[in-house]
Order: C-alpha cells, then sequence, then structure tokens
C-alpha cells in the first residue's frame, strides 16, 4: 500500500517546468490588437491575412496565462485556428469548429476536468479529442472511454461501451454519431468504442436538463460529430496498437468540396498480442472456465480455438458552396466476427459459437444561416443493427444435441427538421420537428435432441415497427447572471397510440464573479428496450445475451424517467469545484430487460428509484493538473414478482472515487489515476438440491434478499505516457506506453453460481455447487505509435 500511495503522491511532488506566463488583461480589445500583443509577449510570429480579424473583439482576463490558454480562448471566442507549424511559428486559417448557428451555445467552463473537457453554457460536457490530453490508462483518445473521467460516468463491468450514466443502463442512453443513432457502440464486446477518434470533432454529453431536441431515451444523450471544416490540404494520419490499426484521410476535392475516410481493423486473428490475450481472457473467463468444468475426467484433454476480428469504415463528404451555408453526407460502418470451437476428442464432444454483429448507417446534414438572425438545419438518418448467434453443442458424438440460435435486427430512420432564431444577443428560439420510423424483431430458438429425436424447443420471437411524431421548442436566454434553457418536447407514438409531454429546463444563476447555482428538471420517454436473456446464451453477460424489443404496453412497456438535480460551481485561479445533487425515477421496466429473469420466469413489471451526488475538484498548476471524481449512487429497483419492495439494482456503485493526475513536460506527456469504489452486488444462495425426479440440479437463489450481499471493494492504479515528435516540418509521429491496473489488483466484478457434475464412489454422477466469480482486467501494458501529416 505503501509503494501505491508512493506512486500516487510523485505526481503531486512533480516539478513545474513551465512556458513562460504573463498576466493577461483584454476588454473588448480588437483581435488584431490582440494578436500583435501575444507575438510580442510570448515570441511567437503568426501568418494570417487580416480580413480574418475584422469586427471581432476579444475579452479575457486571467494572471500568468500561458500561450496554450490564450490560444484556446481566442479560439473559442471567434472564428480562427491557431496551426503551429514550429515552437515558434503559427499560421491563422477560418475556424469552422465554431462556425455553428446557436449563437448562445458557447463554452462557459474551459479545461472543465482536463484539457479538450469543457463545460457549455446549457449544462451539457463538451470533449474534443484532438485537444484532449493524455487520460490514464490510455494512449489514445478512445471516444467512448474518455466520458468515464467525468462525475456521474461509471462502468461496472470495466468495458468502453457499457457506459452507465447517473444509474442509467447503456441502453438507456442516446448515442448519436453524425446524427446516425447508433445500437452497438463498442468493438470486441465493448472493450474499446466503434468510433475513430482521429476525425471525431466533439462529443457532447448530457447528463440532465437535456434539450428537447433529443428524445426517445430516458438516461443521457452522447452526441458524436466528426470534423466538418474544408481543408487547406490533404492532411490525415495511420497508426496501430497492441489490438488494432487505423487510418484516415480528409482531402480537399476544391475550395468548398472535402472528403474524409477513415477506417480500422483489429488484426487479432492474425496476431494475439500480450494486450488481445488479457483483454480475451477477461471477456472469456466465465465461458472457458464453464466448457472445462463439464469435463469429468480433468486429465482427459481438450482443443481450443477462437478467431475473433472487429473492423469498421467511416466516411464523409462535406460541401460548402458558401460561408453560410453547409451540407454533409456521412456513412458508417461497424463489424464484430467471432468463431469459438472447444473439442474434447475423447468424449466426441463439440461446441461451436458464432457470432456476428453488425451497424451500420448513413445521415445527411444542410444548414443553413437564412438572415443575420435566423438559420434552419434540415436532417436524415438510416441505421441497421444485425446480430446474428448460432451455437452448436454435440456430446457424445451427436448423442445429446443442443442447438441455440438467435436473430435481431433494428432498422431505423429518421428526419427533422428545425429553426434557430436569435432574437437578439441573449435571446435564441429554437424549434423542429421530429420522424422516426422503427422496425424491431428478435427471435430466440433453443433445440435439445437426444438420439435425434426433439425433446425441448423453445421459441420466444417479436417484432413491429413504431413511427415517432415529435414537435419541439426551446427558449435559450444568457446574459451576465441568469442562464436559462427552457424547452417543451410533445411525442405521439404510433405503435401504443399515446401521446406525452416531455417539459425540459436548465437554469444557471451566477451569484459573483466565481460562483454560480444551478438546477435542471427533465422528463423523458422510451420505446425501446434491450431483454437481458438467458435461454439461449452461452458466450456470457458481455456478448450477446441482449436483444433490442420494442414496446408492445404487455411484457415491454413505455419506460419513462423524471429527473431533478440542483447544485454549485465555482471557478477561480485555475481551481474548479462542481458540486451536483439529483434524483431520479423511472417507472416501465421490467426484470427482463434488466437482467433480473434469472430469479423469475415472468416478465415482471417494476420501477427504480436513483438518488445521487457528484462532485469534481480540479486544480491546475501551469503544466500540471490533477482533478478529483466522486459519486454516491443510490440505486434501487422494485419488481412485483420479486421482493415488491426496493433493493440494490445489479449495477448499483454507492461509492466511486477517482484521482487523476496529468504533467506535461516539453513533448512527453504523463498521466496517473486511482479508482477505488464499492464492489458490485449479489444474491447469495438460498439452498441447492437435487431434482429426485429427474436428478437435475437446482440453485434456488434468496428472492426475499435480493443483491444484499456485495463483493469486495474495487480499486485499480493506471498510468500512461507519451512522446510526441517531427519527422520533418509536416510529418509528426508519436509513441505512447500504457498500463491498466498497474499493481495487478484482483477485483471480482460478477457472482454466479453453477452445478459442476463429479463421478462419486459408485461410479455414479452426480452434482455440486460451484461459486463462479468473474474477475477484472489483470495488469494490461499497450503500446501505440502513430503519423500523422
Amino acid at each position: 500500500m505503501k509503494q501505491k500511495l508512493s506512486i500516487l503522491f510523485i505526481c503531486l511532488a512533480m516539478s513545474i517546468f513551465s512556458q513562460e506566463k504573463i498576466d493577461i488583461a483584454f476588454l473588448n480589445t480588437p483581435l488584431l490588437d490582440v494578436i500583435k500583443n501575444v507575438e510580442s509577449n510570448f515570441k511567437v510570429k503568426f501568418s494570417f491575412d487580416a480580413k480574418l480579424t475584422e469586427n471581432v473583439y476579444f475579452s479575457f482576463q486571467q494572471k500568468e496565462c500561458s500561450l496554450e490558454t490564450l490560444i484556446f480562448e481566442i479560439e473559442n471566442q471567434s472564428s480562427i485556428k491557431f496551426n503551429q507549424v514550429t515552437k515558434r511559428y503559427y499560421y491563422i486559417t477560418v475556424n469552422e469548429l465554431n462556425k455553428n448557428y446557436n449563437l448562445l451555445n458557447e463554452v462557459q467552463i474551459s479545461n472543465y476536468v482536463t484539457s479538450g473537457i469543457n463545460k457549455k453554457k446549457n449544462g451539457s460536457i463538451s470533449v474534443l479529442p484532438q485537444k484532449l490530453g493524455v487520460l490514464p490508462g490510455l494512449t489514445e483518445p478512445d471516444v467512448l472511454e474518455s466520458l468515464k473521467i467525468i462525475p456521474g460516468v461509471q462502468s461496472p463491468n470495466e468495458t468502453a461501451s457499457g457506459i452507465f450514466i447517473r444509474g442509467g443502463t447503456p441502453d438507456q442512453n442516446l448515442v448519436y454519431w453524425d446524427g446516425i443513432k447508433m445500437y452497438y457502440s463498442g468493438h470486441f464486446f465493448g472493450s474499446l468504442s466503434a468510433f475513430n477518434p482521429y476525425t471525431t470533432k466533439e462529443i457532447i454529453l448530457s447528463k440532465s436538463g437535456t434539450q428537447a431536441r433529443y428524445g426517445n431515451r430516458v438516461s443521457g444523450v452522447i452526441d458524436i460529430t466528426t470534423e466538418d471544416n474544408i481543408p487547406n490540404k490533404t492532411s490525415g494520419g495511420f497508426g496501430f496498437n497492441m489490438t488494432h490499426a487505423d487510418a484516415f484521410f480528409r482531402i480537399p476535392v476544391s475550395k468548398k468540396l472535402a472528403i474524409t475516410i477513415s477506417g480500422r481493423r483489429s488484426f487479432t486473428d492474425i496476431l494475439k498480442s500480450f494486450t488481445f490475450n488479457k483483454l480475451s481472457d477477461r471477456v472469456f473467463q466465465t465461458f472457458n472456465a464453464s466448457q472445462e468444468r463439464n469435463i469429468l475426467d480433468k486429465n482427459i484433454s481438450f482443443k481450443r480455438s477462437n478467431d475473433f476480428y472487429f473492423s469498421d469504415l467511416s466516411s464523409k463528404i462535406i460541401y460548402k458552396p458558401s460561408v453560410n451555408e453547409s451540407l454533409s453526407f456521412s456513412f458508417l460502418y461497424t463489424k464484430n466476427k467471432l468463431l469459438n470451437k472447444f473439442e474434447i476428442p475423447f468424449y466426441k464432444d463439440n461446441y461451436t459459437d458464432n457470432l456476428n454483429i453488425k451497424n451500420n448507417g448513413a445521415s445527411f446534414i444542410w444548414e443553413k444561416k437564412l438572415s443575420s438572425k435566423l438559420s434552419h438545419n434540415f436532417k436524415s438518418y438510416f441505421s441497421n443493427f444485425d446480430l446474428d448467434y448460432a451455437g452448436n453443442y454435440n456430446y457424445l458424438d451427436n448423442f445429446l444435441v443442443y442447438k441455440s440460435n438467435k436473430t435481431n435486427q433494428v432498422k431505423d430512420f429518421g428526419a427533422s427538421y428545425s429553426l434557430n432564431y436569435a432574437i437578439n444577443n441573449k435571446t435564441n428560439l429554437f424549434f423542429g420537428y421530429d420522424f422516426t420510423s422503427n422496425e424491431t424483431k428478435y427471435n430466440l430458438n433453443y433445440i435439445i435432441e437426444l438420439r435425434n429425436v426433439k425433446r425441448t424447443n423453445f421459441t420466444q420471437k417479436d417484432g413491429g415497427t413504431n413511427n415517432t411524431h415529435s414537435l419541439f421548442g426551446e427558449y435559450i436566454y444568457d446574459n451576465d447572471n441568469w442562464r436559462v434553457n427552457s424547452g417543451l418536447r410533445l411525442n405521439y407514438f404510433s405503435k401504443i397510440n399515446k401521446t406525452v409531454l416531455e417539459p425540459r429546463l436548465y437554469i444557471e444563476r451566477k451569484l459573483n464573479r466565481n460562483f454560480s447555482f444551478k438546477g435542471s428538471f427533465e422528463t423523458k420517454h422510451q420505446t425501446l428496450s434491450q431483454i437481458v436473456e438467458f435461454q439461449t446464451s452461452s458466450l456470457g453477460f458481455d456478448l450477446e445475451n441482449q436483444v433490442w424489443a420494442q414496446v408492445n404496453n404487455d411484457n415491454v412497456p413505455l419506460q419513462k424517467s423524471l429527473q431533478i438535480s440542483y447544485g454549485f460551481s465555482f471557478n477561480k485561479n485555475n481551481w474548479k469545484i462542481d458540486i451536483d445533487r439529483y434524483v431520479k425515477t423511472v417507472s416501465g421496466m421490467t426484470s427482463q430487460t434488466n437482467g433480473y429473469n434469472d430469479q423469475t420466469t415472468d416478465f415482471s413489471r417494476g420501477e427504480g428509484y436513483i438518488f445521487g451526488l457528484d462532485i469534481l475538484i480540479n486544480k491546475r498548476f501551469n503544466n500540471y493538473s490533477t482533478w478529483i471524481n466522486y459519486s454516491h449512487t443510490k440505486n434501487r429497483f422494485k419488481f412485483l414478482d420479486l421482493e415488491n419492495k426496493f433493493f440494490p439494482a445489479n449495477h448499483d456503485i454507492t461509492n466511486y472515487f477517482s484521482w487523476s493526475h496529468a504533467y506535461k513536460l516539453k513533448n512527453y506527456e504523463f498521466s496517473l489515476g486511482w479508482n477505488y469504489r464499492t464492489g458490485n452486488p449479489y444474491t447469495p444462495i438460498y439452498d441447492f438440491i437435487i431434482d429426485p425426479n429427474t436428478g437435475s440440479p437446482l440453485i434456488i437463489l434468496d428472492t426475499d434478499n435480493i443483491n444484499t450481499k456485495r463483493l469486495p471493494n474495487y480499486q485499480r492504479v493506471d498510468g500512461s505516457a507519451t512522446y510526441s515528435f517531427n519527422f520533418s516540418k509536416r510529418w509528426k509521429g508519436k509513441l505512447g506506453f500504457s498500463i491498466l491496473n498497474i499493481f495487478n489488483k484482483k477485483n471480482l466484478l460478477n457472482r454466479t453460481y453453477t452445478s459442476v457434475p463429479v463421478v462419486n464412489s459408485n461410479n455414479q454422477i452426480t452434482y455440486r455447487l460451484e461459486q463462479v466469480d468473474r474477475v477484472s482486467l489483470g495488469i494490461t501494458p499497450n503500446l501505440v505509435f502513430r503519423v500523422s501529416f
């Protein structure tokens, strides 16, 4: 323990080697004068067209301000971008990133957690991957993994795509990629996100007070957009780490037209690195152990092969006929494929699992500024999710055969039109119309054959189409002391013939120069849920046992959530303190959509109650920063056919604490983080018996005490280091090294029970109860090498 604490405190004791800093004080100063002042004080040189600075004014005040911070603030308040050529020389171009048409949606707090993570005035969090500093355990800015350092965002199952926002489950999150609704956001079963960070412009995370333009999910919103500016020349990059390789290119066809294309593919089906083996051990540990338990004689050999790969391809065409108009077409394709084989030659037993998961889509977005006050946005998209699983298990040369098949398809089409009207420089009106058509179906089939005769034939299937019509409006007000974003969304769901109203509100009052009060209120509804089923599953919880199901007012009801939050923010002298308390209720849940159908065979309806506290403390010392993230959560569910009283949810984490550090020294960046949290809950065993009629084992859980036991507390230390260098003026390189779980701490993520066949002294087969613990990642290093131009 002393060794662990020593490493953590080393970060705080690091010497601070900083670039030059000066006191800054500009008040409505012409941008041209600001740039000349920066050149003089920081001994740098800017090359630019003076027309870019005409009629642009800049205000900013900070003691001991660095050049990096000042450039960031200038880019925030203007439409220019600084492009660094050498340590001293820059050239300035138009920054298309800041050409949005909602004039009041600018950044309120920069470096909210660390560089590249900012807080917007509507309460949402903006993550800019290209500006993101190195994070603990990451050598590359994974799109979804980066969100976990934000209070209220957790992953109890230790995956990138398993994002739980304020107690909500991943299927309750609304995830967009360039306007395309996503239904599967991970690679290698969630170990990393399915989106290329090097073409991503911004990720907007909304935890509460969500804008009315977003609908049909009851938890958080993750809105991912890719680069949409026209580059002056071809740029791109390529690289690899220990799991996959990638490349991307941004090509200007003309001054008004550009194309972006990117691709990633794992090489794990060709070369299995140490990093891949560690990830694979975590994903398949319970599945592999389950197969080996079925071998009665442990001296009998077996064969196993596991072929897996993932890939994604994305492209974007951007056309800007004028400075006030933009059209874009985006395309995304993601694929995960697994072929697993297990064989016991002595018994002539064969196990085969074949799994394919695809998620692809396309979108078209047209934005145009119609006048100095009015702009519009038209968006249409198509999204397609397809899961196909087949399992075949032959015992004793086809004497006993288990066949398991599962398919799940989601086809989603949507179109929306919105108008933004700037009444003045303090007030905006935003309103529009949404239409979505969602067709969902699933088919689960489970067959048992004995001597080629069917003994069991279980089938569960459902399907249908739901059309949603939505009207929404937002009123946005921002002056020196008040920030208000209020909205209303009206939804009609055709499949259940129901109309619902969803009020939304975010309000912030500036009490003084450094201290603010904030509050929010929102209601949301959701027509699509994921069923967690076990009957046809063999690969395990993280793999293929979740399928999307459409609302039907029967066993998949309409979900509804209500969330109220309030808190305080403090921002002074590079100190940032943010405190939020919230309460959330969720109705329309079922035991099957929340993973409790191993304890009841019925679709038991229920509700959830979530109470939480999120705290962020962030301090920056020149080129060193440290931040503390703490969340206290009580996540309680209640189901009629179980206890009919509130009990801890499967993913309830009462206390979550992380302490992270980032340090930059010239071309080197270092990061270290410590995570500590309450262990996951589990349900104890009530009894284990052998059915006297069939001889089959029966495991009886204590359903009067669901999730009353806790696994040991979880803790992990992660570290990262990167080195950036130049091959030439244009070509740049980067080397990175990271370690997850530096001290190889054995953390338990999940506990279940199983029966194991054994041969007794009379050569008869009987069964014994065995506890199955799912363990977290052990020490997992990773390397990255990248080239950009």
